[in-house]
């Protein structure tokens, strides 16, 4: 009947389309894959990091070819955001990186499988802005300061306002992720203060910026982890020698030649300002 000579038709015709899109897919040409700015490199070591003071020598390492000499091949993408280098983390391409562990707590069941490496050396800091009256951290009451939620900011921002006796609901905490445009933020007076780690504190007090906390120990707000696998297996681990062995060369190199060293990488890869970068102090 002519019903089910056009039913028939229709089926022809929705399976030639799925042929043809079929066909399409398997004919179109592979995305190449990029790990930070360059091409995804099967045989290299892959790491997500934070511009902070613990991944200076990792950067260091890698950008003036280190790691080339010793034989290991590193790739590093680079994140402002510590929300995004968690998702880098917890990619299939990436094999370690920085994390902060105020988020790993969060992040739960997913972060089990990490080795951790070092953990943070360098301390946080909440500073204001200095146009601001703002003396002492009881001051900070009513006051917006710029944090990134559930992170080592949060953490600290709690521990000062705890030394000033007050609560967290007593200021407001706007979520500004990326360090650098916090610092810039603040040093616009767009907020009241910034909780700010190294090299951003440097970029805030260079504006005029004033410290008016700092945390008071190190060593518990973020860490240098790699997936335990690569740690486990013996081939990981002779990376991972070969990994601290460069990190380590490349330390000896920052204290000896200062910021002339790392000016550069704290201008490409940390976005300070080269009048700033060729001041800071490691």
């Amino acid at each position: 009947s002519r019903m089910t000579l056009s039913k028939t038709t229709l089926g022809l015709a929705w399976a030639f389309l799925f042929c043809l899109l079929a066909c399409q897919k398997q004919n179109a040409p592979s995305v190449p894959m990029n790990f930070g700015n360059e091409r995804y490199d099967s045989t290299a070591l892959h790491l997500a990091l934070m511009p902070n003071r613990d991944c200076l020598p990792l950067y260091y390492a890698q950008r003036t070819g280190l790691f080339d000499s010793l034989g290991l091949k590193v790739q590093i993408a680079s994140y402002h955001s510590q929300m995004d280098c968690d998702t880098a983390l917890l990619s299939r391409t990436a094999d370690g990186g920085w994390a902060d562990n105020e988020r790993l707590k969060q992040l739960g069941k997913p972060a089990t499988p990490w080795h951790t490496l070092l953990k943070n050396t360098d301390r946080w800091q909440l500073l204001v802005n200095s146009k601001q009256r703002i003396k002492q951290v009881k001051d900070l009451n009513g006051r917006t300061l710029a944090i990134s939620r559930q992170s080592a900011s949060t953490a600290v921002l709690a521990e000062a306002l705890r030394a000033g006796s007050l609560k967290p609901e007593q200021v407001y905490r706007p979520q500004i992720n990326d360090l650098k445009l916090r610092a810039s933020m603040l040093a616009a007076g767009q907020v009241d203060g910034a909780v700010l780690t190294w090299p951003y504190t440097s970029l805030a007090t260079a504006q005029g910026c004033r410290t008016l906390y700092t945390e008071k120990e190190a060593g518990d707000r973020g860490c240098l982890v790699v997936k335990a696998q690569l740690a486990q297996s013996e081939a990981g681990k002779r990376r991972l020698e070969l990994l601290e062995k460069g990190r380590q060369m490349a330390l000896d190199s920052i204290v000896k030649k200062g910021a002339a060293a790392y000016s550069p990488i704290l201008q490409n890869d940390y976005g300070l300002p080269k009048e700033v970068a060729d001041t800071v102090k490691f």
